[in-house]
């Protein structure tokens, strides 16, 4: 096995990506990696600061009745803040690797893949949510996005307040396209 020299995080400010990411960091610190923590602003969910932004410099910004609007790069800037915040937060005195935070702007599976191959990757740590309405579903959209990834995830399994003694993390390596060993 090769050594895990940069691990990856995708953060979504929710208490499954604040557990983690302090497993990410408890491998990076075991391994000396880098830890990347990654956010990802959802484009589809953006229209009016895409509005907003492409105005000429000349013309005011175009408002909205229904919702003000802010630019895109505060926006950016905001979220770049949280994600700040939100490790310093839930990494309190653990801070014995390198981490670097970026803040992207598209599709979560995208940007995954993208950041992934750009700063070889290896390793991407996740957690299952519980999710309350079509679980099975939230499942498959999962595992459909790791069978995409060049590089091998630890996903661990949701925490539910009746659950079993919590099982070991799952590990999911693609051998060849279209293959996934468990």
């Amino acid at each position: 096995m090769r050594k895990v020299e940069k691990i990856l995080v995708p953060i979504d400010f929710t208490g499954e990506s604040a557990r983690a990411l302090k497993r990410a960091m408890a491998l990076a610190t075991e391994n000396g990696a880098e830890l990347i923590a990654l956010h990802v602003v959802d484009a589809r969910s953006l229209r009016n600061c895409f509005l907003s932004s492409l105005a000429a410099p000349e013309d005011p910004p175009c408002m909205s009745e229904e919702a003000p609007t802010i630019s895109l790069d505060l926006l950016l800037r905001e979220r770049a803040l949280d994600l700040w915040n939100f490790v310093n937060r839930n990494l309190q005195g653990t801070h014995r690797a390198k981490v670097t935070r970026r803040v992207k702007l598209g599709s979560s599976v995208k940007e995954i893949a993208a950041i992934t191959q750009e700063e070889n990757i290896d390793l991407i740590v996740l957690e299952l949510r519980k999710w309350r309405l079509f679980p099975d579903l939230a499942t498959l959209k999962l595992l459909k996005m790791v069978k995409s990834l060049p590089c091998p995830v630890l996903l661990d399994p949701p925490i539910t307040r009746n659950s079993h003694p919590p099982r070991r993390p799952l590990v999911l390596v693609q051998t060849n396209p279209g293959e996934t060993v468990a």
